[in-house]
């Protein structure tokens, strides 16, 4: 039987991965990021029980009492966990919000003005050259542990990338041909700057937006598990540094519902963030 006359393997349809791509996963990713979000807002009206309270004996079971169990000093583990969902995001909110605005404005400012490009870029190749957890220890170390240090640390330290990103889009229209069109018009280097070469920088805050979310996240989890968190607020960092200096915590099987529940938010909201900066297939 000659090859060609073989019946060919059925193979499956393309379209349906390639949609699932395209729009399921970023809309779950949404969806997931919002339902965090929610949880953030609403947390201390949702936790059934004071997360500072002992409610039942320690390391219990999640039971009717206790849904998620109860910590190594009886408290309520479901109730950290939502009071967490706050402190998470602030901390995301607030080192998003400080690093995106000094990145963005430090790649505007050194790729408008060239005389504040040089110590602008000394600076930004001065902290990327450092490593980071070393510097955040060093500092949060001399400065002393607190939410709004953290928040603080990591927003200031972390703009340089993005910020060499918006100032080599600066001068990439600075040397557009429109661009160069409008000067020889005779347009002020502000109306240049105001009306075509910023404009062309806002297309960058989503991703910029998007990343610096997961990198707080992941930054302040980091921190708190090495106990350089804020002591008298409860994050899922927190929870897990508490759970993991606890000597008897994998021999009573008590990480299946204390460090699961903060462990696994973590990494659903590091997937869901990552999937929005993919670049997925069209049509």
């Amino acid at each position: 039987m000659a090859l060609a006359s073989l019946p060919l393997r059925p193979t499956r349809p393309a379209g349906r991965p390639r949609r699932w791509q395209a729009w399921g996963l970023p809309l779950a990713a949404w969806t997931l990021l919002a339902g965090f979000v929610a949880l953030g807002l609403a947390g201390p009206w949702l936790a059934p029980h004071d997360p500072r309270v002992a409610i039942a004996r320690p390391l219990q079971p999640p039971s009717g009492r206790a849904l998620l169990g109860t910590n190594d000093v009886g408290q309520d583990v479901l109730s950290e966990w939502l009071i967490g969902a706050r402190a998470t995001l602030v901390a995301a909110i607030g080192v998003t919000a400080i690093s995106t605005a000094l990145a963005w404005l430090a790649g505007v400012t050194a790729g408008l003005w060239d005389r504040a490009a040089l110590p602008l870029t000394s600076l930004g190749d001065l902290l990327l050259a450092l490593p980071a957890i070393p510097l955040y220890l060093l500092i949060l170390a001399l400065v002393g542990p607190s939410q709004t240090t953290i928040i603080l640390t990591l927003g200031l330290l972390s703009w340089p990338a993005f910020g060499r990103i918006v100032q080599a889009t600066v001068r990439e229209v600075r040397s557009a041909p429109y661009v160069e069109a409008a000067e020889a018009l005779g347009a002020s280097p502000i109306r240049v700057a105001v009306r075509h070469v910023i404009p062309a920088t806002f297309g960058l805050l989503a991703a910029k937006v998007v990343l610096t979310v997961r990198f707080a996240i992941f930054a302040e989890a980091s921190l708190a598990f090495l106990g350089l968190g804020d002591p008298g607020a409860k994050s899922w960092g927190a929870m897990l540094g508490t759970a993991f200096n606890y000597p008897l915590l994998f021999a009573r099987g008590a990480w299946l519902w204390w460090v699961l529940p903060p462990a696994l938010a973590i990494v659903a909201v590091v997937w869901a963030t990552s999937v929005l900066t993919m670049e997925r297939p069209r049509g």
